[in-house]
C-alpha cells in the first residue's frame, strides 16, 4: 500500500491557500474552488474526499460533508493528522445534524483510542472540545462544563490542579491523566545515536536544576534563565511550563539524555509554532560537562525529524544571537540551510534587541 502523501506538497499548498481566502469567499465558491482542485487528484483520492467535506461543511452542507467525510475515513489512507481532523469535524456535523447519540459515540471511540500508551493525540484538547459541545446540545449541562474545565486547566498560570478536580467532579471522565504531565508525553522518545529525547518528567527536577547551575557560565550569556542561583522552584515553573505547553500543543520541549546511563545531558524544543503557516523555531541547549559530544547535533536531527514526520511541519527556524560561537557551529553541523544575519531579531539577555543569524531546516524531498 502506497503512504499517505505528505501534508505539504504543492496541491495542499494550492488548498490551503483557497482556506487562506475563506473569509472573502461565499461558500458556493469555496466548494467550487476545492472541487476543482480535488478534480486534479485520482478518484477515491482520500485528501480530495477530506477537503471537498471540508467545504460543505463551511458551506452549510452538513448532509453531504458526512457522506465526503465517512468516504475519506472508510479509504484507511489519511495520515494520522487529517484523519483525527477527519472524525472530529464528522461529529461536528453530527451534532448540526442532531445526531447527537452518533456524535458521542464517534468522539468516545477517538478520544478512547487518544488514551492508548504511546499515542502522540493529535487534537486532543479540540476532540474534547466537541464532546463538551455534544453533551451542552444533550442538556448534560454538568458534564459539558467538567470537560470545557478540564481543556482549560492546564492553560491557567494558577489553581490547575484545584480547576481540574472541579472539572472531574462534574464530568468524572475528562480523558486527562493527571492535570500536570500532559496526555500523551509519556512514551514519547526520539532515539538518536547515542541519545534519546523525552518529554520531562518530575523526577528529572534535580537533575535539571544540577544542570543549569554547573553550566550558568557557558549558557547564561545567552539564555536569561540560566544563573548561578538557578532553584528548584524555578526549575518546577520550567517543567510545568513544558506540561503545559505539550497539553495545549503549544510547544514541544525535551529533555535530552545518555541512552546508556539516562545522564542528564541537555534541552531541546520545538517552539513558537506559527499559527497558520506551519513552521516553528528548534532550540538546544547542552550543559557544560556533555559539551562537545555531538548532543546538541543530535537534538537537532531528532527534533527536526519529530517536526516533519509528527507534527506535519513544513520548515523549523534555528536563530542564533550573533555571537554564539558554539550554537552557530551546530546549526552549521546539523545541515540547516543559513539565510542571513537578521537586525535586532531577538532580545537579549540584558533586554536589548540583538542581532540573530536564521537558519532553516525543510523535509526532505
Amino acid at each position: 500500500m502506497t503512504a499517505p502523501a505528505p501534508l505539504h506538497d504543492d496541491w495542499s499548498l494550492r488548498i490551503d491557500d483557497v482556506w487562506r481566502r475563506a473569509p472573502d469567499l461565499t461558500g458556493s465558491q469555496i466548494v467550487d474552488e476545492v472541487d476543482a482542485l480535488a478534480a486534479e487528484r485520482p478518484d477515491g483520492d482520500a485528501r480530495a474526499l477530506f477537503e471537498r467535506a471540508c467545504a460543505r461543511d463551511t458551506a452549510g452542507l452538513e448532509a453531504e460533508a458526512e457522506t465526503l467525510y465517512r468516504a475519506a475515513l472508510d479509504s484507511g489512507r489519511l495520515d494520522p493528522y487529517r484523519r483525527t481532523r477527519a472524525v472530529i469535524q464528522l461529529a461536528s456535523t453530527l451534532r448540526w445534524l442532531k445526531r447527537l447519540d452518533e456524535s458521542e459515540a464517534l468522539l468516545l471511540g477517538e478520544l478512547a483510542h487518544h488514551m492508548q500508551p504511546g499515542h502522540d493525540r493529535p487534537l486532543h484538547d479540540e476532540a474534547r472540545s466537541i464532546l463538551a459541545l455534544t453533551y451542552a446540545a444533550q442538556g448534560r449541562g454538568n458534564e459539558a462544563a467538567g470537560l470545557a474545565l478540564a481543556v482549560l486547566a492546564p492553560r491557567l498560570s494558577r489553581y490547575n490542579r484545584s480547576t481540574l478536580a472541579c472539572a472531574r467532579q462534574l464530568a468524572g471522565e475528562v480523558w486527562d491523566d493527571d492535570g500536570v504531565v500532559a496526555p500523551g508525553t509519556p512514551g514519547v522518545e526520539l532515539v538518536e545515536g547515542r541519545f534519546v529525547l523525552r518529554p520531562y518528567r518530575p523526577a528529572d527536577l534535580p537533575d535539571f536544576v544540577a544542570a543549569v547551575r554547573e553550566s550558568h557560565a557557558a549558557i547564561g550569556r545567552w539564555m536569561k534563565w540560566a544563573h548561578a542561583g538557578f532553584s528548584a522552584a524555578e526549575g518546577a515553573e520550567w517543567l510545568d511550563h513544558c506540561a503545559r505547553g505539550w497539553q495545549s500543543g503549544t510547544s514541544y520541549e525535551f529533555g535530552i539524555f545518555d541512552r546508556e546511563t539516562g545522564a542528564y545531558v541537555g534541552g531541546g524544543g520545538l517552539n513558537s509554532l506559527h499559527a497558520v503557516h506551519p513552521f516553528c523555531n528548534l532550540g538546544y541547549w547542552v550543559r557544560s560537562s556533555w559539551q562537545g559530544q555531538g548532543a546538541a547535533s543530535s537534538a537537532v536531527r531528532a527534533l527536526s525529524r519529530h517536526a516533519f514526520d509528527k507534527l506535519q511541519l513544513m520548515r523549523v527556524e534555528i536563530v542564533v544571537a550573533d555571537g554564539n560561537e558554539a550554537s552557530l557551529a551546530v546549526a552549521r553541523r546539523s545541515g540547516a540551510h543559513y539565510e542571513g544575519l537578521l537586525r535586532h531579531r531577538i532580545r537579549g539577555v540584558d533586554g536589548k534587541p540583538w542581532d540573530a543569524h536564521m537558519f532553516s531546516i525543510t523535509p526532505p524531498r
